[in-house]
């Protein structure tokens, strides 16, 4: 063997699992194979033919289109498995400049075939990357920094509905301790929990605690404004004290148990019931108890048409 093909050899990203399916999950590696787009990169056969098909054709990372077809995304991201990238390819899609989803494309290739002892030193000096990526599209499209993209894909096992190769478990706490000892730099300069989740309008359910500890308040959505998260008055987000005020014991934010709830509602309903069919009389000193309607009382004397 020549030197120039010990040195390819060597330079070739060293990859995991099935080098058949790049361990994608069953039902989109065969939906990925029968689309009749893949069979049409048949003609891009050396890899910047198909960067740039990633930039002209890609704008979200769904695995999915309408249904179970399988996306432009993923078609691409196997079609760069058929190329059998090395080390300096996927480093050149990962720092790539013209388009965030040719490095997405990049790292998400990295999640499917990299050895996941190895992940950690591709992924580390872009966790805290802030360039927008949109990753659903549709009438409602949703974008995230790339850093947040990232460590989704370290964290979760699963990606917009499909599985992801599973990690280790020894190698999965090793990556949970590293990312809580390196928290997501936000927006306004301050930094976010790992583990907040944020919904399309950008509010993060976790930002209660996170504003506790004095960090900037992120999590509003474009048309609040600068706003003050607690004041229920200009239309900041009510906390639960203000939700139990509002609706009084039984209120829809009350953190009790359903069953504890219950009880309580089932025992003062039964107190006002006592309280009502108690008759104090003139003098207000000797209640007696008296029965749910008066013609029961005169069929008790009569002593007939009366069932219990």
């Amino acid at each position: 063997m020549s030197v120039d093909g010990d040195s390819k050899k060597a330079n070739r990203l060293e990859t995991v699992g099935n080098k058949e399916t790049m361990n994608l999950h069953n039902i989109l590696y065969q939906n990925v194979i029968s689309s009749p787009y893949f069979k049409g990169l048949y003609e891009r056969k050396t890899y910047h033919e198909v960067v740039d098909e990633i930039y002209n054709s890609v704008s979200s990372l769904e695995p999915f289109f309408k249904g179970t077809h399988a996306s432009t995304a993923f078609c691409l991201l196997y079609k760069l498995w058929t190329l059998k990238l090395t080390v300096k390819q996927v480093n050149g899609l990962v720092t790539h400049t013209d388009s965030p989803h040719i490095r997405a494309l990049g790292f998400l290739y990295l999640r499917y075939v990299c050895k996941p002892a190895d992940l950690w030193e591709w992924f580390e000096p872009y966790l805290d990357d802030d360039e927008e990526l949109q990753v659903e599209g549709g009438a409602k499209p949703r974008t995230m920094p790339m850093g947040r993209f990232l460590r989704e894909l370290l964290t979760e096992h699963k990606w917009l509905g499909t599985i992801l190769p599973r990690i280790p478990v020894p190698i999965a706490r090793d990556l949970e301790k590293k990312l809580k000892d390196k928290p997501l730099l936000g927006a306004f300069g301050g930094y976010e929990p790992n583990d907040a989740r944020v919904d399309r309008n950008g509010y993060s359910r976790d930002a209660d605690e996170y504003d506790m500890r004095g960090g900037p308040q992120r999590g509003y959505g474009k048309d609040r404004g600068d706003r003050d998260p607690y004041d229920r008055h200009r239309g900041g987000r009510r906390t639960h004290e203000d939700e139990y005020d509002s609706h009084g014991k039984y209120g829809s934010r009350d953190r009790r148990s359903y069953n504890d709830r219950g009880q309580d509602y089932y025992r003062d309903h039964r107190e006002r019931r006592d309280y009502r069919d108690i008759d104090y009389g003139d003098d207000r000193r000797e209640p007696r108890r008296r029965s749910r309607s008066p013609r029961s009382d005169d069929r008790r004397d009569r002593g007939s048409g009366y069932r219990r």
